[in-house]
């Protein structure tokens, strides 16, 4: 193979913090990998897949999903993970940047929130991984993308596609800074990435005026980094109607679309950088300890690629 993305839950699988949970699920390897096929090995009883349903799936699998992970020179996969993309203004290493765990997650973020055309949509966490996946993602179904991230970083994502940036760095004056943004109008929904106690203020974006509503305010959430607990009124989610989901991975349609989307140029890489396969615990050190100045994906590739495919990306120096 010649490059993977990294991302937040492998690193916590690493350090402990969802053994748990990695092992109530199966025992997944959430990796993604981007390459050449070797060889094609004869049938084998190896499907990660828990449904044969194209329209749901309730365990995690994703595209270039290695048996044993994917912080290898070589892969095993089922055939029905492997898509080949045909579009040669992608490298291997922009490929892996556009980890399928990120934009299907992204996509089916927005699905389940059943966003539409022209709604108003928080994206929260939106320099990361998924996060500048649901900014074009908005974009492609037509809905407005508003960015919750840093100052700093209001060039890149309107260039990605947000219609604003607001500076989380004021939580205080949340909404007030919501309704400049907005025109006065609330979100239709929020895709919350980060959760603690910002998921309350996100509620309050879409509910200081419900007469402004068409449908019911959403609330898709898919990530925990400002916290895994979130101090919520109750009263406010059923006498608001806040429609709540969790969302871990997509469905095979989805990915399929997405797919699609990559071959024809709609969907773009955000690749942060590049390591080595050798310099893995740098490249996890970096990314756990990222800046301000941190926007998109990093990936990962083998030393014996590392010339072709990840040196002019090479964030090692830096790390």
């Amino acid at each position: 193979q010649l490059a993977v993305g990294v991302h937040l839950h492998v690193l916590r699988q690493h350090l402990g913090a969802v053994r748990e949970q990695h092992k109530a699920l199966g025992d997944p390897c959430l990796v993604e990998v981007r390459g050449l096929v070797r060889d094609l090995l004869p049938a084998l009883d190896f499907n990660i897949y828990g449904t044969n349903r194209r329209d749901i799936n309730l365990t995690p699998d994703y595209f270039g999903h290695g048996a044993d992970g994917g912080y290898a020179e070589y892969v095993a996969v089922p055939s029905d993970q492997f898509h080949a993309v045909a579009n040669e203004t992608l490298t291997d290493a922009e490929l892996a940047a556009m980890g399928m765990c990120s934009y299907q997650t992204a996509m089916h973020m927005l699905t389940s929130a059943h966003v539409k055309a022209e709604e108003r949509v928080l994206v929260t966490g939106a320099s990361g991984g998924v996060g500048t996946a649901l900014i074009q993602l908005c974009r492609i179904l037509g809905a407005i993308p508003y960015a919750l991230s840093t100052s700093d970083k209001t060039a890149a994502l309107k260039e990605l596609g947000a219609e604003s940036v607001i500076d989380r760095s004021d939580m205080d004056s949340f909404v007030d800074r919501v309704k400049a943004a907005t025109g006065g109008k609330p979100f239709d929904a929020v895709m919350d990435l980060v959760g603690g106690d910002m998921t309350d203020r996100f509620i309050d974006a879409m509910i200081f005026d419900m007469d402004a509503r068409e449908t019911c305010p959403r609330l898709s959430i898919a990530g925990a980094s400002g916290g895994n607990i979130s101090e919520i009124l109750w009263t406010r989610i059923y006498l608001y109607q806040v429609q709540i989901f969790g969302v871990s991975h997509g469905t095979r349609e989805e990915a399929e679309q997405l797919v699609e989307w990559i071959r024809n140029g709609q969907l773009k890489p955000v690749l942060h950088g590049a390591f080595r396969l050798s310099e893995l615990h740098q490249a996890e050190h970096y990314f756990m300890n990222r800046d301000s100045h941190y926007l998109g994906k990093i990936v990962i590739v083998p030393d014996s690629r590392w010339e072709e495919h990840g040196k002019q990306w090479s964030r090692e120096s830096k790390a």
